[in-house]
């Protein structure tokens, strides 16, 4: 049986690579294994359909995934596993890429929006698939332990995800949930505010307050921005009497009530 060893390089780390190439080897019939080292992903293969399997890698990579080559060699070693296995990382100095940051997808909003869900309204469900990456790792190749997560133990159903293959969060490294993961909260002058953090914030931006939002790359200050006096405090306190602030809003429509826009601006924002 052909085998051959396929190293792929570019940003193919926390984005799940390793799944996808696994999913790939069970619709091919491939065997080996796949894995993370210093310089991206490297696959033992062997199976009579290499081409097509090799040929997916490129055309059918995961969203977040930037391939930049697959490069392909004769193995110097027969394969010596059945089936196809996704193995550790290896160590050593990293010279692959890491992800950036990536805005919630379709999935985990279904998620966050379905009260049957165990993540219903946690804010901060992700998969491999969207998430922070780069905001939150201290050092290279993108695992767990390296990332600000590794304080978070996983619960037994975030486990479980976390292990499955076929499972859209299989080693998505910032995996979470209520159970386990980071929490919100709402603090005025040090004090927590009893209630749901996001409705008592939300309340208080009707009311006109100011408030600091702590994201995974910073703080955003925000206040109702159709409300005079709130704008004004704000400007006062970032001594910022003039410059433009930033808008934020839940859509074209809502954005397209606020300003003057082309139709080639309105495709560029979505």
């Amino acid at each position: 049986m052909p085998s051959e060893t396929i190293r792929v390089r570019g940003a193919v780390q926390g984005v799940g690579f390793r799944p996808f190439i696994w999913r790939l080897a069970q619709i091919h019939r491939i065997d080996g294994v796949v894995s993370n080292d210093a310089d991206g992903v490297l696959i033992e293969a062997a199976g009579d359909a290499l081409d097509a399997f090799a040929a997916a890698i490129a055309a059918e990579a995961p969203p977040l995934a930037r391939i930049e080559a697959v490069e392909r060699a004769p193995s110097t070693h027969p394969i010596a596993v059945s089936g196809f296995h996704i193995g550790a990382t290896s160590d050593g100095p990293t010279r692959t890429e890491i992800s950036p940051d990536a805005a919630v997808c379709a999935e985990c909003l279904a998620e966050i929006a379905d009260p049957r869900a165990r993540r219903y309204r946690y804010a901060f469900a992700n998969c491999t698939h969207c998430g922070p990456r780069f905001s939150i790792i201290d050092y290279a190749p993108y695992d767990r332990a390296a990332t600000s997560m590794a304080d978070f133990t996983m619960c037994g159903d975030c486990r479980a995800e976390y292990e499955t293959p076929a499972d859209r969060r299989f080693h998505a490294q910032p995996i979470a949930c209520p159970a386990c993961g980071p929490q919100l909260w709402l603090e005025v002058a040090g004090v927590r505010v009893a209630g749901d953090p996001i409705d008592e914030a939300a309340a208080r931006l009707r009311d006109g307050a100011c408030l600091a939002v702590k994201g995974i790359g910073g703080f955003h200050l925000a206040c109702d921005a159709t409300d005079a006096a709130a704008v004004a405090t704000l400007r006062r306190r970032k001594r910022r009497p003039h410059k433009p602030l930033a808008l934020m809003a839940d859509g074209l429509e809502t954005i397209g009530r606020s300003c003057v826009w082309t139709d080639a601006d309105a495709h560029l924002l979505a």
